[in-house]
């Protein structure tokens, strides 16, 4: 399990419960620029919570999705889901070096880790001296089950690629979005100023909207300080589609991807479903603020930033400012970034919200 390094060009593959996200950047100067992508749906089944049932067909997904681009990159770093790693922040000697670290990270992980440390990696990142004692380093944990890891890597290997870097989604959403930030609205106060106090105590909510599962990210500047993982989906609008005209599954989804749905679609199912994701991202932010640290009333969350799958439903990001009174955008990592000629660049804007994860990864290059 690789964290945090790497400069070498890599692609970015992020493998969901419904498809593979592949793709490539690269940067001069500071410009950033896309050079391939593809997206290749998964069947039913190649994943069980999260983890990969069938590496050999999951692989194959991914050599599709590496044809369909057109990349000739080899190299790949692809991401854990964020619910599968524990994490913890380990004060540690200031004068220990990387060394150092990494010969106490066992004995430190046992504290905290509730498996054998033989059935889990381990890394670590230093997150730089500690506020609470000047003679301590913040050392962040990172452990995930050598499973989750394993099955990615033969996947990997399975497409012909190479496995560089194995992260975490949270990390992966982190990068992409510094890309985001200065986009974003900010809260001023009455001269349009950013008020110093203002911007340290207002929060942002990134809400990532998969298949069958949505997590919830609270940023404080750059830094997740809260996830929470709820049990929903764009599956569940399938499922509405496919009880309510009595179609199969397969058909029910293709109906909801190519729009072609019945003139009662939009009243009777598209609206009550982004009512219902509206109200349940507002059920996990009344869950960050029932915590002691952040009482709602002294922080604020300002905005909320869409992605993943379900940020593609056109309005949604309406309904969701307008049920929860806060303004809301969907993401697109990719609005100041150059693109290849080869690249779609209609299917990007379409699937940017899609390929949030992917792209964050692909960024691992230029850390």
């Amino acid at each position: 399990m690789a964290l945090f390094k790497r400069k070498e060009p890599m692609l970015g593959i992020d493998i969901s419960p419904s498809a593979v996200k592949l793709i490539e950047l690269s940067r001069s100067g500071q410009r950033f620029r896309v050079e391939a992508f593809a997206v290749e749906p998964l069947g039913e089944g190649m994943m069980e919570d999260r983890n990969l049932t069938d590496p050999g067909e999951v692989g194959e997904a991914i050599k599709r999705a590496w044809r369909k681009s057109g990349t000739r990159l080899r190299r790949a770093a692809v991401a854990v889901p964020t619910s599968s790693v524990i994490t913890r922040a380990v004060p540690m000697p200031a004068d220990f070096k990387e060394s150092d670290i990494e010969a106490n990270m066992s004995i430190e992980a046992s504290q905290y880790i509730p498996y054998p440390i033989e059935e889990i990696y381990l890394d670590f990142e230093v997150k730089g001296p500690s506020q609470a004692n000047s003679e301590m380093q913040d050392v962040m944990l990172v452990a995930s089950r050598r499973e989750n890891v394993d099955t990615r890597e033969a996947a990997l290997k399975e497409a012909g690629l190479v496995p560089a870097v194995v992260d975490v989604e949270v990390y992966a959403l982190e990068n992409m979005y510094r890309l985001l930030i200065d986009s974003l609205p900010k809260a001023s106060d009455a001269g349009g100023q950013i008020s110093l106090a203002k911007a340290r105590e207002s929060l942002t909510a990134l809400v990532d909207i998969g298949a069958t599962i949505t997590n919830l990210y609270i940023l404080q500047g750059d830094r997740v300080i809260f996830t929470r993982e709820q049990g929903f989906g764009c599956d569940q609008l399938t499922v509405r589609i496919a009880e309510s005209y009595g179609l199969p599954r397969e058909q029910a989804e293709q109906m909801k991807r190519s729009g072609q749905v019945a003139d009662d679609f939009a009243t009777m199912i598209l609206e009550p479903f982004k009512q219902m994701l509206a109200e349940q991202i507002g059920h996990g932010l009344q869950f960050f603020f029932s915590s002691d640290q952040y009482v709602s009333g002294r922080y604020n969350v300002d905005t909320i930033v869409l992605v993943g799958g379900g940020a593609m439903i056109v309005g949604l990001d309406r309904v969701v400012a307008d049920v929860l009174g806060i303004t809301t955008v969907v993401a697109n990592p990719f609005k100041n970034m150059g693109s290849a000629p080869k690249v779609n660049s209609s299917a990007l804007l379409r699937d940017a919200p899609l390929l949030a994860v992917a792209g964050g990864l692909a960024l691992r290059s230029f850390d």
